[in-house]
């Protein structure tokens, strides 16, 4: 097995290496790197794809899907892209055929998984993540989160998807952009638009008056 700078330790190759260093030696036919990947990834894609599917044993499935594709495409893989934002787009178009296939509508619910949070400098984080050290902020906090993922499971499809993308899984507006098919402007555009949304909402609810 080919050794990089960083080396290898015992159990597989080391945290340090890159997506791409690593999808770099799938390509040249380096299994432990590809299964490093997996490992990377695998829960975070069957969260990702829960998302869409709102099925168990479908979400597994797809992201069994998404990791073959990933290996029987590993020839075109071009090294120069970042491999995240392709992963996620494979497991994007295999979830929406999925979709198609079951004539499902609706994305999954987001309440009730843990460690949504929102860490923009925009109004409505601001808002929903200011606290005041007293105990019944965690409280207040709680409540807030339920009264945010209960507006955002009443925005359209595609703007809920932004937000999950954004949020849920952490990517960059330029990652999104590169997995929905649009621009990063577009992205960015549309994502200040759904939390400013959110935040009328909100404030609407009186969460914002204390």
């Amino acid at each position: 097995m080919q050794n990089l700078a960083s080396g290898k330790n015992e159990e597989g190759y080391q945290l340090g290496f890159s997506d791409e260093a690593l999808m770099a030696l799938v390509t040249k036919g380096e299994e432990r790197a590809f299964v490093e990947l997996v490992q990377r990834y695998q829960n975070e894609l069957f969260r990702f794809c829960y998302h869409y599917l709102k099925n168990i044993e479908m979400a597994k499935e797809c992201v069994q899907e998404v990791f073959l594709r990933v290996y029987i495409a590993r020839d075109r893989y071009d090294t120069s892209k970042k491999f995240k934002p392709w992963l996620f787009c494979i497991a994007r178009n295999l979830c929406i055929n999925e979709i198609k296939r079951q004539q499902l509508v609706q994305f999954s619910s987001l309440e009730g998984e843990d460690g949504f949070q929102i860490h923009e400098t925009e109004e409505i984080v601001e808002k929903v993540n200011s606290g005041e050290n007293h105990p019944g902020e965690m409280v207040l906090k709680e409540e807030r989160y339920k009264v945010l993922w209960e507006e955002i499971n009443k925005l359209p499809e595609d703007e809920k998807e932004i937000v999950v993308l954004r949020y849920f899984q952490k990517l960059h507006a330029r990652d999104i952009a590169e997995i929905i098919g649009t621009t990063e402007g577009a992205v960015r555009t549309r994502l200040h638009r759904t939390l400013r949304y959110l935040y009328q909402k909100m404030a609407n609810r009186g969460e914002f008056n204390e």
